[in-house]
């Protein structure tokens, strides 16, 4: 009975961290519970998981912002959160980086499905690799999704004109 008690405590300390890693998306075929649209370029998404281990996909990492900050869709409690890096994924798959660890680069001028102008990098190389292929792209903002998120606290992500939110909950 001690040796099975004792093994079922470190497979519960175990398992928690083991299971955590992004899940697989489905471009096509997912939709955004934030815009409601479908998830058809993998290179802009963004992926939160809830404390159940229930996945949720955005087209945008602004969707996924806005929603963590209460600009609307249903409440969402992330456990994980993770987006794709711009500069290696493809439109049809998406190569993950957690959100912590990525970089998000805004620049109005830069399109996105919902008109944030945010993109995801792995590392300020990837990034800065991505602006010499695109120097058009060059004058923007970096950010941490720390502060991404602070701003996000302020104003909403997502352009009020291209899908206007509603008041943000208290």
């Amino acid at each position: 009975m001690d040796r099975r008690r004792f093994l079922l405590g470190v497979l519960a300390g175990v398992l928690p961290g083991a299971l955590a890693a992004p899940r697989g998306l489905r471009v096509g075929v997912e939709a955004c519970p934030y815009c409601f649209m479908t998830i058809l370029d993998a290179r802009h998404a963004a992926q939160a998981v809830n404390p159940k281990g229930r996945a949720f996909f955005y087209d945008d990492p602004a969707c996924l912002l806005d929603q963590l900050n209460g600009w609307g869709g249903p409440s969402l409690t992330a456990k994980e959160v993770y987006l794709a890096d711009h500069g290696a994924s493809l439109r049809s798959e998406p190569k993950w980086v957690p959100a912590e660890k990525a970089l998000l680069y805004h620049h109005p001028r830069v399109r996105t499905p919902m008109g944030s102008g945010l993109l995801a990098f792995a590392s300020r190389e990837a990034l800065e690799r991505h602006l010499r292929e695109r120097p058009e792209r060059q004058g923007g903002r970096v950010l941490t999704w720390k502060e991404a998120l602070q701003e996000g606290a302020r104003r909403p992500w997502v352009p009020t004109d291209f899908f206007p939110p509603p008041p943000k909950a208290p």
